[in-house]
């Protein structure tokens, strides 16, 4: 063990040579961890054909389709070979029985999420986006950009947050009454 010099003499002699290297970066997983797009099958396709047709979460149509999110993404993300014909049949018939409902929701929500947000606060008859937001779920600057038009939800969740304030402003309306 070194034997430290006295108080203010330098103990520099007795520290062990650090030599700094420059750091280098390690290209091999950076091009492995980049996302290459995937060739999907022609089963593999028609599932997330089938689940942007009828504007589900990915969470809303593995329930759907009665299979679990993993397993669910494992065939939309191209990460098994093929998709089993129960849950190809399951998913064309989700589609065959709900095309008409889905074109009605599009239908609906294809306006500026402005003019939406408005519909809701006459609904309710708020104009605070903060109790909007606490109404619906959401934080005030999710408001705040729906507002703007700056974002959008995906059409399930705008149809549970119509749902939502469907359901509040009926309550309000019963409460009024009595």
């Amino acid at each position: 063990m070194p034997r430290l010099k006295k108080k203010g003499a330098s103990n520099l002699d007795t520290l062990p040579n650090v030599v700094m290297v420059e750091p280098t970066r390690n290209t091999k997983n950076r091009k492995r961890n980049q996302k290459d797009p995937i060739e999907l099958s022609p089963d593999q396709q028609e599932l997330v054909d089938i689940k942007n047709s009828l504007g589900l979460r990915h969470q809303d149509y593995a329930i759907l389709l009665g299979i679990g999110l993993p397993r669910l993404s494992s065939y939309t993300y191209g990460r098994t070979a093929s998709v089993p014909a129960d849950v190809m049949k399951t998913a064309r018939q989700l589609l065959a029985e709900n095309a008409e409902a889905t074109r009605l929701l599009k239908e609906k929500f294809n306006r500026p999420m402005s003019e939406i947000l408005q519909e809701w606060e006459n609904s309710l008859g708020t104009s605070s986006d903060a109790e909007l937001a606490g109404l619906i779920g959401v934080v005030t600057m999710t408001i705040n950009r729906w507002r703007k038009n700056e974002t959008k939800p995906d059409l399930s969740a705008l149809n549970r947050y119509d749902r939502i304030v469907n359901l509040v402003a009926n309550n309000i309306k019963q409460l009024g009454s009595r």
